[in-house]
């Protein structure tokens, strides 16, 4: 908690207040600074001997207490609240929430940065996803106006990308498709694919399965953030193989599975219910 010593020596706390009274209430105010919310402490005298660091002597404690609460005001909520403490947690909430979006808009730039130059298909759903992540983030700091603003320059950027990936050719699928129907195969074994070709079959499982195609690459991207590029991509060769109903729900579950946070059963259990669905389906 920042001290403001000027105004610390010049209260009428100071003048007034005895050795213990004085201890007593400037250990409050630290307190009370952490304390939520902040700048205020509970109406309860055993609560507020063991802030006072008077541990359970409620009896000494009662002896400062007029003294100790010099300043602190009783609101609706029942709690006290000292004006000056609470300026004091203001301002510092203000500092960290300007240094949270200073620190987010740099690393917001280096991924448009990073986005501009990777040619690597999973590469770049992951830098889109972050970025999303970053801009939910933004827009706890920052007024409406400015994350409006920052957010239509971001979307440019990234539509910007997105089209000279484009014009290049990259990761646009090189007539890698899932045909319509129950009988399409990719047009080779998925374990002979190369990542690139593996993404553009998993994205056209995810678009056919009903998810908008501008939503597949911040999906995959959280998939690749959550539990790495490597357990992403054998994620994906799985669900290429066996072509599930529900492929974001199936690849989040292998994903799961093979960092040990989905037992064996479960994902079997699964199985046999979409085969189940299958044959209910068959004979409809």
């Amino acid at each position: 908690m920042p001290l403001d010593i000027t105004r610390l020596f010049n209260s009428e706390f100071h003048a007034r207040a005895s050795d213990a009274e004085w201890r007593a209430g400037l250990t409050l105010w630290l307190k009370s600074f952490h304390q939520v919310p902040a700048g205020s402490v509970p109406d309860d005298d055993v609560s507020l001997a063991r802030l006072a660091e008077l541990g359970r002597d409620v009896k000494a404690w009662k002896k400062v207490r007029a003294t100790a609460l010099h300043g602190w005001i009783k609101c609706s909520d029942g709690r006290f609240y000292h004006p000056v403490v609470a300026e004091k947690a203001a301002e510092a909430w203000t500092g960290k929430k300007s240094q949270r979006a200073r620190t987010a808009k740099a690393r917001l730039q280096a991924l448009l940065s990073r986005l501009s130059k990777t040619s690597d298909t999973m590469d770049f759903a992951n830098i889109e996803g972050s970025i999303q992540t970053l801009l939910n983030d933004l827009s706890q700091y920052l007024p409406q106006t400015e994350i409006t603003a920052i957010t239509e320059s971001v979307t440019g950027s990234v539509t910007e990308a997105k089209r000279k990936r484009k014009e290049k050719g990259e990761g646009q699928g090189k007539g890698y498709s899932v045909p319509d129907g129950t009988g399409g195969t990719p047009p080779k074994p998925a374990e002979e694919m190369t990542k690139d070709e593996l993404w553009t079959v998993g994205k056209s499982l995810l678009v056919q399965a009903g998810m908008p195609g501008a939503q597949c690459g911040a999906f995959v991207g959280k998939l690749v953030k959550d539990y790495g590029d490597g357990v992403v991509l054998e994620a994906v060769r799985a669900a290429v193989v066996q072509r599930p109903a529900d492929p974001a729900s199936f690849m989040k579950a292998v994903c799961q599975r093979i960092k040990g946070e989905r037992p064996n059963g479960q994902e079997s259990l699964e199985g046999k219910n979409r085969s189940v669905a299958a044959e209910l389906a068959g004979e409809v």
